[in-house]
């Protein structure tokens, strides 16, 4: 049941033209709630064949969310606000060099977003945060969000600070007449998404899992949230926000409600896509200065998307858990179990069209990754040699 107070006023969805965004149309439409969305993204509308919605509920403006005259346009009779936009986790915009730009994207944009939203009388805000704001590559095991923040200097990138700093001011400003909640998400997955399944689909293309990369001698375990998981949860969380007796200017750990193994969840799609799953061990001490040069060299001075940041590594070589149990009490969450098989049953058509088709360019293929090797160790020889 929709309660009426959708009829209101629209609803804005930064950052919404992607996986993520779609996503929540789609469980907003599933779900009953026809309000009209207005998508305010810099990139066009993905058309994604395997999530559907009706496109006549929603209005599509490729502008960034950043700019005032955007916001003036777009908040005006709005009830509530999806904020699903940031950079940073993936991408070129982990080199130094853009560091700033995060921080105006992530910490500032979202500030300014939040003061038109005050403005214009927004009822709700709900933001896209991610298990980022607690995670610095130390064992979690099933935690709660009474979990403190760290400090800034824990962080592992430029992201997780921003992300962790955008939470805290979001939910300071939660008020009866502006009600906020943030919905930390861990690995969000699904078929045609491009940060997760499609980056895991272009490493086995690449021959780049070959290996299980650990810190230990066991797997570590984790938890993962599918798309389609994610868009029932903040649907979930509109609706919660729009209940009086409901708790508000919260933070909610968001997942499928299942641990898996970080690598063995993996085994089904490596063996649709004609692979072999990883047998091979390689220690964490010997993989990690590995990272620290790739990193350096793509987002440095390739300004490219390098195999595996070092967020990625920490996430992977360690436990980290996390409890939806005040998810589930006070969204009424309750996830409908993982989506692995829809990602497997996907890309196992076809399967070296869709590795060609899906690859994007910005990352390095094995011989670019073998003349960045060669290109470091010659330079290191000259510098040495100098001296």
């Amino acid at each position: 049941m929709i309660n009426n107070c959708n009829q209101h006023g629209h609803y804005v969805i930064t950052g919404g033209a992607g996986f993520l965004g779609s996503q929540l149309i789609a469980a907003l439409q599933k779900n009953g709630d026809m309000t009209q969305c207005i998508v305010v993204d810099p990139s066009p509308p993905y058309p994604y064949d395997t999530i559907q919605f009706d496109r006549a509920f929603v209005t599509y403006k490729q502008e960034k969310f950043q700019e005032d005259r955007v916001l003036d346009s777009v908040l005006p009779n709005a009830s509530t606000v999806f904020h699903l936009c940031s950079i940073g986790h993936t991408g070129k915009y982990g080199a130094r060099c853009y560091q700033d730009e995060v921080y105006k994207i992530n910490v500032e944009g979202t500030k300014n977003l939040i003061y038109k939203c005050r403005k214009y009388k927004v009822a709700r805000f709900v933001y896209s945060s991610s298990v980022a704001v607690v995670f610095v590559g130390k064992p979690l095991h099933n935690v709660t969000e009474e979990m403190p923040y760290p400090e800034d200097h824990e962080f592992l990138d430029i992201y997780s600070k921003t992300k962790a700093e955008a939470e805290k001011f979001i939910i300071s400003q939660s008020c009866p007449e502006f009600k906020t909640t943030c919905l930390r998400f861990r690995a969000i997955y699904g078929p045609q998404d491009s940060v997760v399944a499609e980056k895991v689909v272009n490493m086995v293309g690449m021959n780049f899992f070959r290996i299980k990369i650990l810190r230990k001698s066991d797997e570590t375990r984790s938890n993962m949230s599918s798309g389609r998981n994610c868009g029932l949860a903040l649907h979930l969380a509109n609706q919660a926000l729009m209940e009086e007796e409901k708790p508000y200017g919260k933070a909610y750990f968001i997942h499928d409600g299942e641990e898996i193994q970080q690598y063995a969840v993996w085994t089904p799609l490596i063996k649709a896509l004609g692979k072999q799953p990883p047998t091979f061990r390689c220690p964490y001490f010997l993989v990690s200065p590995f990272i620290t040069l790739i990193s350096f060299f793509c987002h440095e001075i390739l300004k490219v998307s390098p195999p595996m940041t070092r967020f990625e590594l920490e996430v992977l070589v360690t436990t980290n858990t996390y409890s939806i149990e005040a998810a589930k009490q006070d969204l009424g969450y309750r996830p409908t179990g993982n989506h692995f098989q829809q990602v497997v049953d996907y890309y196992r058509v076809d399967t070296k069209e869709k590795i060609e088709a899906h690859r994007p360019t910005a990352y390095l293929d094995y011989d670019d990754l073998i003349f960045i090797l060669v290109l470091f160790f010659w330079t290191i020889s000259l510098l040495w040699s100098s001296h």
